[in-house]
């Protein structure tokens, strides 16, 4: 194994960085900062569900009735959106990407992500040009990630429970139905013409949207709460207060947001048409 320490091309001096910094490679595979910061997003998150559940109790306390009451929460949340049987076999997915985005997104407001790390004398301070943290969600790789494997899970999703035509009809079919049949002709041809308008917005508009959004509100939060430290080091214990609760309040609203989106935009088909709910729970 090959470990040695890169260098990145492009540093900020002026502001956050909006790439991540790379801070050493692993057989030639380099490893970032929001790389590391992933990492121990994931660690915590196994180790606090193993410790909780690892002598498991009928009647249960402590962290094993927190896991279990964020379970119920989440599994109701999305049955409401997605429908019973999206849910049973997409709980993994939403329930752990909520978990975990909201993690990232509190671990990059700990105080030292982003203002420890590798750097040089600026005048009367020292200046970080290589931190050894950055928020994982304020890497656009990582977001972008997140956006192409619900694109591929939304399908498999759709094919799953509503089948091809099933979802074809939901997409292309007309919703509505009226005595007279030049009116349904006319709604016919409407929803079909509107169904391209949604064919382009699940190709293209959904996964840019997932990627920036998220993306945007947490590079920019950061970006902020960077810029105020760095206008006034020694008094930002203060002045980052009240901006250190709001991006909280933004940690949880983003990662809520992503959790309802794509559990709803999946559940608008896999709930759609005639598909029996008890036939599913069957399946």
């Amino acid at each position: 194994m090959i470990f040695t320490p890169l260098f990145a091309e492009e540093v900020a001096v002026e502001g956050m960085s909006k790439k991540p910094v790379d801070l050493f490679s692993i057989g030639g595979f380099p490893i970032s900062n929001s790389m590391i910061a992933e990492s121990i997003a994931i660690v915590l998150i196994i180790a606090f569900v193993q410790v909780a559940m690892w002598t498991p109790r009928l009647v249960p306390s402590g962290a094993q009735n927190l896991v279990e009451w964020l379970v119920e929460l989440l599994s109701n949340f999305i049955e409401s959106l997605a429908g019973r049987a999206t849910m049973q076999v997409g709980f993994w997915y939403f329930g752990g990407l909520f978990v975990f985005l909201f993690l990232e997104n509190f671990l990059a407001l700990i105080p030292g992500v982003g203002t420890i790390g590798y750097g040089h004398m600026e005048g009367d301070h020292f200046e970080v040009t290589q931190p050894f943290l950055r928020g994982a969600n304020a890497n656009v790789n990582v977001t972008a990630a997140y956006a192409a494997i619900f694109f591929f899970m939304f399908f498999y999703w759709c094919i799953r429970q509503s089948g091809v035509w099933g979802s074809l009809v939901h997409i292309f079919g007309s919703k509505v139905k009226f005595p007279n049949p030049v009116a349904n002709f006319a709604f016919i041809v409407i929803f079909f013409l509107v169904g391209w308008i949604e064919v382009l917005s699940i190709l293209f508009i959904r996964p840019i949207a997932f990627t920036f959004r998220l993306f945007g509100n947490i590079f920019g939060g950061e970006y902020l709460l960077d810029s105020i430290y760095k206008m006034w080091p020694s008094g930002a214990f203060i002045t980052l207060i009240p901006f250190y609760f709001y991006e909280l309040l933004v940690a949880f609203v983003q990662a809520f947001v992503f959790l309802a989106l794509t559990a709803a935009f999946t559940g608008i088909i896999t709930n759609s048409g005639d598909h029996s709910t008890e036939a599913k729970d069957a399946h």
